[in-house]
């Protein structure tokens, strides 16, 4: 579990269902990381959608307040709850108070602040069985198609990615990159 996942699963521990934009701004994160995150913790069966209409969370002052859900919230299925409770006592981060302190120009940069070392670009070949390429295809867009290719017993891309492309390939199986 990255960091920002473990981020997301004691947030929502400690806050209960919320949804992406307000999550992403209580723990100072990107929206679309941490909607990434959220699908592979969805994935991993530690979050689910709220099905309910009315959704209740907990304020800093312990007490619960029930509102109408706008958007689409997320709550820890029985599994993120234990994992939430492995993780409780060893990981420190801010988390923001709710509404008093949503700051949009704030989202926005965070939303807006892609780091320098992740969209550099590096040179690197990629090595994967064919049961992976539509995995890689998807992860590499149209960079797939403008690297150069060998098809043998595997197949070898050589070529420029970016580092959140080549962090996502490294977690998929039998991905090799050098």
């Amino acid at each position: 579990m990255s960091e920002l996942e473990k981020k997301i699963v004691l947030t929502i521990y400690k806050i209960g269902p919320t949804f992406i934009s307000k999550l992403a701004n209580r723990i100072l994160e990107n929206q679309n990381e941490v909607r990434e995150s959220v699908r592979a913790l969805i994935k991993n069966k530690v979050l689910e959608r709220v099905e309910n209409i009315m959704v209740e969370y907990k304020t800093k002052e312990e007490n619960v307040v029930v509102k109408h859900r706008n958007h689409t919230y997320y709550k820890l299925t029985k599994f993120g709850e234990r994992k939430a409770k492995e993780l409780d006592e060893n990981m420190e981060f801010e988390l923001r108070e709710a509404f008093k302190t949503y700051n949009k120009a704030l989202q926005n940069k965070l939303d807006n602040n892609i780091k320098e070392e992740i969209i550099k670009a590096i040179y690197c070949v990629i090595d994967f069985p064919y049961s992976q390429e539509l995995n890689v295809k998807a992860i590499l867009n149209e960079r797939f198609e403008a690297l150069q290719k060998e098809y043998g017993h595997t197949i070898t891309l050589r070529g420029e990615i970016t580092e959140i492309e080549k962090e996502k390939l490294l977690e998929l199986p039998n991905v090799v990159i050098i």
